[in-house]
Formats: structure tokens, sequence, C-alpha cells
């Protein structure tokens, strides 16, 4: 479509609309015993807190963001922890006063969630059961639930969940047990298809794994309790990653989210996709990632077979350096873009450009401050296709956003506020990426009024070559940086694989995706046999 046939409300929509990263996967068609069906491109946050607990900010608040930049959202709130351990003093009372705010907000929640859902936007009630025996479990409704269910074993909960067809979904399983990691004596997949493996706390994935588990007092991960070492035992469970933000902020830069090919975006096309396991977690950046294994798509079981054929397609927002196969938990096949890279990069008319933006005086200096930000980010000879934010937790106030307005295909307006304290990993920086479709010659501007009056102007093809780093004052000033343009052939990949083996037992397969700047994204596992 032409710049010129697209109406405003049409572009705004369309840049938006984040679901669905622009490329030939935006849909994904397997064949079933029903027929072809055609899934989409879903993401989410199913595990997150504010106030109505022990954490920060309105339950309206974290609503309203969520509707900005997710497709769908649980909110979890703390509910309870029977076996809490003995504490010093009264460090115990921030959890009993955080129970005692989600009971008494129950009825207020229930209601928030149900005026939230909307043709674009789903909108689950869920709540987060502790328990230093069993692990931390959020239990996610299918439809508007009365009942604050917090019993003191997890066999009751979970047959709660089973008999109200939610979801229980084990979190931060990766800790050892008895420490609020996962017991997996009790795990259950018809009322756990899908498991955490990232979320703020760390990646459970393995002992091993990048993002260790070092923000909290649960101690690190425990090789026996971690996701790889379920699947060797031969548990079956696909993942997911959420934030487990604790500022009201679902889907917090960083933090994890989760990707569902549904057929639709709708409460019980979103939950079918989920009980299916046609899920995958993704860190932060929306890594898009469809993965089929004879055809049938992550998640599924198939029938034994000595001919496997696996299909990969990925779209980074990064070069992509590394797509990895595993086959019960062991590498198998690996690919590597950059060995197939052009001597020379070219602008082929479609790139993407990260804009970041932040950084300031370190902490050393006592100097924090929260810097607002205030840009236009304009093309000419070119158009911005899609925009994304990359816009984490910090800093927190109540009535503090960051806003990412479109103006039209050739310009966009950013109001932003960073900050060193208390940002998330100590990373003080947000950042948008912009999907562009222009000619070499193309000039990409950004106009700074605030924290300074500054004007950047370059060239796409320059942008090919080198980044522009720009400070917005003398030394401890906040700065911005233009990165270098990421070309299609550096943030994706096709891959087909072939695997033959002997079909003597159950084997599993699942796809691990890094990128350059060290997101990453792993896809529920396909058994077959």
């Amino acid at each position: 479509m032409a710049v010129s046939d697209i109406t405003r409300r049409q572009f705004v929509g369309s840049l938006l609309a984040t679901s669905l990263i622009e490329t030939s996967f935006a849909q994904s068609t397997v064949e079933t015993e029903q027929g072809r069906i055609t899934h989409n491109l879903y993401w989410g946050d199913l595990h997150n807190h504010n106030a109505v607990g022990y954490a920060k900010g309105s339950l309206e608040r974290s609503i309203e963001l969520a509707q900005e930049h997710l497709d769908f959202f649980a909110f979890t709130g703390h509910s309870s922890w029977h076996d809490m351990p003995k504490m010093p003093g009264e460090a115990h009372m921030k959890w009993v006063r955080g129970f005692k705010a989600h009971a008494d907000h129950w009825p207020k929640t229930r209601q928030l969630i149900r005026e939230a859902n909307s043709p674009e936007f789903v909108a689950f009630l869920g709540y987060e059961w502790h328990s230093s025996e069993f692990g931390d479990y959020c239990l996610i409704f299918p439809e508007d639930q009365s009942e604050l269910f917090l019993p003191d074993h997890v066999n009751k909960l979970l047959d709660f969940s089973e008999s109200k067809g939610a979801l229980a979904i084990p979190h931060h399983v990766g800790y050892k047990a008895g420490w609020r990691g996962a017991n997996w004596s009790y795990f259950r997949s018809s009322a756990s298809p899908v498991v955490e493996v990232f979320s703020e706390h760390g990646c459970t994935e393995s002992d091993r794994s990048p993002y260790p588990m070092i923000r909290h007092s649960n101690g690190g991960r425990s090789t026996e309790n971690t996701i790889q070492t379920q699947l060797t035992r031969g548990l079956r469970f696909g993942f997911v990653a959420s934030s487990d933000d604790h500022r009201g902020y679902p889907g917090a830069y960083g933090e994890g989210l989760v990707g569902v090919w549904a057929e639709e975006l709708s409460s019980k096309a979103l939950l079918e996709a989920i009980k299916a396991r046609r899920t995958y977690a993704a860190t932060g950046d929306r890594i898009a990632l469809d993965v089929k294994l004879n055809g049938q798509p992550m998640g599924a079981n198939l029938q034994a077979t000595s001919d496997r054929e696996i299909e990969v397609t990925v779209e980074g927002q990064d070069p992509i350096a590394m797509v990895e196969l595993l086959r019960n938990n062991r590498v198998i096949e690996r690919h590597f873009p950059e060995d197939s890279l052009a001597t020379e990069p070219q602008l082929p008319g479609q790139a993407k450009c990260r804009i970041q933006y932040g950084w300031g005086p370190w902490a050393d200096l006592n100097m924090g401050r929260i810097c607002h930000w205030d840009m236009t980010i304009k093309l000419e000879k070119g158009r911005f296709t899609k925009a994304l934010r990359c816009f984490q937790s910090a800093p927190f106030e109540e009535t503090l956003r960051d806003r990412m307005r479109i103006v039209s295909p050739q310009e966009i307006h950013l109001q932003s506020n960073t900050t060193r304290e208390k940002c998330y990993g100590e990373d003080p920086t947000k950042a948008v990426i912009l999907a562009l479709d222009a000619e070499p010659e193309a000039v990409l501007e950004v106009e700074l009024r605030q924290p300074a009056k500054q004007v950047i102007r370059t060239k796409l093809s320059k942008l090919l070559e080198n980044n522009v780093v720009t400070f917005t004052g003398p030394f401890t000033s906040e700065s911005f940086i233009i990165h270098r343009l990421v070309t299609p052939d550096e943030s994706s990949a096709s891959i087909r694989w072939q695997d033959r083996v002997s079909p003597k037992g159950p084997d599993c397969y699942y796809v691990r995706v890094t990128q350059a700047n060290g997101h990453l994204a792993w896809s529920s596992p396909i058994w077959v046999g």
C-alpha cells in the first residue's frame, strides 16, 4: 500500500498494533484433521504486579500501560503465602499488608479487568499464590471469578484451577525446592500446560543459562529444579516468559514477554493456544519465532517417526547472532546468519533503526535524577512502517508516562523519561525501534527539545557503517545513540533442518534464538514419540 493510500487512522493503527512484526510469517498456517488453520502472533504478559498487593502503582495505571503496547495481559496480584518463614522484626508485614490489600480490592479488581476488555485488547483475571514448599503459581481464569481461593496445599490449588478451566503457571521454578522453587513432584500438565522460563528473577532454562537469578533472597539456580532437568525426566510443558514487574508496568522491557500463536485475539482463542502450548518466551525484544516439525507447530505431540523436518523462521529486532536447535537438551544444529552476509552492507529499501537514550551520571556521583526527553524523529525520502517501544519500568511515578505519537508515516513524536535510580538491570536507557522503507540517500532527523535543544541529521547510507552518539551537554549529561541500521539479512532467518534418528523413545525438540544484543527467545518444545 502506498503512503498516499494510507489514512492517518490506518497508519497509526498499523504502527501501534505491535503484535505482528512485519514479516512473511506474521501469520502461520498449519495442517490439521479439520483442514488448514491460520494462527496470528500476539504479545502479552501473564504475570505482573502493582499496589493491589505489595508492589507499586494502581491497577488502573497497569491496565492503561498494558493497553498501550500489548495485545493481552493477566493481572496476577499477590494473594497469599500460607507457609511464610519467620522473618526479623516486622519484615513479614510487607507481605501481610499486601495480601490484605489484594483481598480487599478483589471486587474492584474483577470490575476493572472486565471493563478493560475490548476487540483490540484482552485482559485476564488472575492472582499469584506463594508457597515455600510447593513453589509459586499464577492462576489465570478464562472468565470472571468471584472466589479468591487460597488453599494450604498445591493439590487443592490445582484441583480448583482445573475445575475452573484456569491456567496454573509455575513461576521462578529454578530456585531450590523448599525456597519457593517448584516442587515438581506435584506437577500436572493438565493444570499447567506452560511453565515460566524467564522473568525479572532471571532464566531457569538451565543453571548455566544467561540471566542468572541474583536479584532476590531465594538464592541461585538449582540444577535439579531447572527446565531442562524436567524435560529430561519426561515432563511435557510449553514455555512462556512474563515480567513479574513490581512497578505496575506489564510488559516492562527486558523483564519478559510471551508470544502466542492464536487464531484470533480473544480470551477463548488465547487460552486455547496456551493450553496447546503454541507459545514461546522472549526476554524483551519482540523476536518473531515460528517453529514446525513435520508441519506441526510448537507444543505439538507427534507420532514416532525417524524422519523429522524442522522449519524455523525468525525475525529479530537486532542482528541475529545464532539460532540453535536442541534435541533432548543437546544442541544438534546451529545457524549463524552472519556467515552468509554480503561483504558490503546494503540498504535494500527496508531496515530497522534503534534510537536509544538515557545514560547520564553514574551512581557514585550521587546525582540521581529523572531526565525528561522530548524529541521528534523524521524521515525524508522514505517512510516508517512500524515503531516498537522498548520502555523499561523506571522511573516510577503514578502519573509519569512514556508517550509515542505517530504524526505521519514520516514523523514520530516521543516524550519519555529515564533515570539511573532503581533502573531495571542497572540499565538507565530506553529505546524505540523503527522499521523503515527508504532509499540510501534518505535522511533521518532527530530534533531534540528536552533535555537540550539539538538537531541531528544523518543519511541512512552512513548509518549502515556507523552509529551516531550524541551528548546533550557537558560531562555527566545524558546522551542518545542512533544505532547502525539492521538489514533484513542480519535480522531474519529461514532454516530447514533434517534430523533422522531411530525412534527408540520420545524426543523433545526446541529452538533457542540469540540476538547480538543478548536478547533471547525460546520456542515451546515439540515431542516426537
